[in-house]
């Protein structure tokens, strides 16, 4: 019988499996690239961590049970994403999965920015993901499959005051992501996931105004900053067989932040 789960084209015991897939992990060195290391090293992968900060990334790689590797980059400079691919592929044969994380912040008014601190974040945030999704595409699309994950924001869904450069970098994360996921069908899989505020390094320093923390944990609707190991689930699940039928497609993990306003 078809509906028997013997039948099913995926096994729901094999579904969140990650066995010997290769993972290439950038801005894995810290925050939510290191949970999401650590998580899909837990479920089988080989993860290679890819950074700039590459004691951050031995100390990460020396808590990974699989093989893994630690290789430096810069995400906005393509010959170093290049590099860091090919020596991927080099060590362990294949490209499986590539998440797309690093992302840096300038909080103010739109009228105060200036076009050197726009395009600092426009660079790493959205220039830095088309450099790896671009160079990590041409693997899987040789080898004829792969997930791609690319980190956006619930700011590039909702927009937020003195957030102008931040939240038009993720939605253009967002976009991109729905493009090359037409691009790239049928094979290869884009997906994108947005999440609220985690308590990671790059919101840690700013968590100290209790005025714009209380007012920003607010915003969500469970009324707390998130933990970088509760993006992990929905890391997992985009990685994985699990997600077969998706792509194009943005997870918001904002503790019902998109939800509405409050």
């Amino acid at each position: 019988m078809e509906w028997m789960t013997r039948n099913w084209k995926v096994r729901p015991d094999r579904m969140f499996s990650l066995d010997g897939k290769v993972a290439f992990v950038t801005g894995g060195a810290s925050g939510i690239g290191r949970a999401i290391a650590l998580g899909l090293d837990a479920f089988g992968a080989h993860v290679v961590i890819v950074d700039i900060d590459v004691a951050g990334s031995r100390q990460v790689a020396d808590q990974l049970s699989q093989d893994s590797m630690v290789v430096r980059a810069d995400v906005t400079k393509a010959a170093d994403v290049e590099q860091a691919v090919i020596k991927t592929v080099e060590t362990f044969g294949a490209l499986d999965i590539a998440f797309n994380i690093p992302g840096i912040n300038i909080r103010k008014p739109a009228v105060e920015l200036t076009e050197a601190e726009w395009r600092s974040v426009v660079d790493v945030n959205l220039t830095g993901v088309f450099i790896c999704a671009r160079e990590e595409g041409k693997v899987m699309l040789d080898q004829g499959g792969g997930s791609v994950i690319n980190m956006a924001s619930a700011r590039g869904i909702a927009g937020g005051v003195s957030q102008s450069v931040y939240s038009a970098a993720k939605a253009g994360v967002i976009h991109l992501t729905r493009c090359l996921a037409i691009e790239w069908a049928p094979n290869v899989r884009v997906n994108a996931l947005a999440p609220g505020y985690l308590k990671t390094p790059l919101v840690q320093e700013i968590m100290q105004d209790k005025v714009w923390f209380d007012k920003t944990r607010n915003l969500h609707a469970m009324k707390r900053f998130g933990e970088p190991e509760e993006v992990v689930g929905a890391a997992v699940f985009l990685a994985s067989d699990a997600s077969t039928f998706m792509t194009g497609a943005v997870i918001a993990v904002d503790g019902g932040w998109t939800a509405g306003v409050f």
